[in-house]
């Protein structure tokens, strides 16, 4: 008897574990890609600097984890394009992660200079063309447009002018391979780790 149970659990492990092999989707990776710009008095604010950039050997963590500094991030000087690996990442954990502090009607620098909303200046957030009010909790979806812009101009000049400026690529960037370790999203799992994930989880 305690044969056939043994047989039993072990024809069950294995037709389970085969047909989550098969049919369950294995690839935990997230990776998409935004599109964003500043503007601070209809001025462009660069952002391309290494100090604003992940390497791109940190995409992920140790073990293959994401990180909070490596689940959205900029790199390569690329200063338009957003990398996120984690689908709940939001457009204030990629500012937190360039050491910089956003809120609603405030801007904080890594250098501890704040700009505020003000009587004759204001933050103006535009998300895929809509107006926001605030964007720090807002979740980055694939292929968004975002601007922060700060300053005098009138909504509809910061349409206008600054928006339009936005690049609107991102899409292309799901399509196409990443440098290192950031591809993750492009490629399929190795045998051996769908095998490890359908039948150890």
């Amino acid at each position: 008897m305690p044969k056939n149970i043994i047989l039993g659990i072990t024809i069950g492990i294995v037709v389970i574990g085969t047909a989550r092999f098969l049919w369950a989707p294995l690839e935990k990776t997230t990776h998409y890609h935004a599109n964003w710009a500043v503007y601070i008095d209809d001025v462009r604010l660069d952002l391309s600097s290494d100090r604003y950039m992940e390497d791109v050997s940190s995409c992920y963590g140790s073990g293959g984890h994401v990180t909070p500094e490596s689940r959205v991030h900029m790199h390569l000087g690329e200063q338009d394009i957003v990398h996120i690996h984690h689908d709940g990442a939001a457009w204030g954990h990629l500012l937190t992660n360039l050491g910089l502090g956003v809120g609603e009607g405030f801007l904080v620098f890594p250098d501890g200079t704040s700009l505020f909303d003000t009587e004759d200046k204001r933050f103006t957030y535009v998300l895929n063309g809509q107006i926001l009010t605030s964007i720090h909790n807002q979740l980055i979806s694939s292929a968004d447009r975002m601007l922060i812009s700060y300053g005098s101009e009138s909504i509809d000049s910061v349409l206008k002018n600054q928006f339009s400026g936005v690049m609107s690529n991102a899409s292309e960037y799901n399509d196409k391979a990443d440098p290192a370790t950031c591809s993750g999203g492009h490629e399929p799992l190795p045998l051996l780790d769908r095998l490890k994930l359908a039948f150890w989880g």
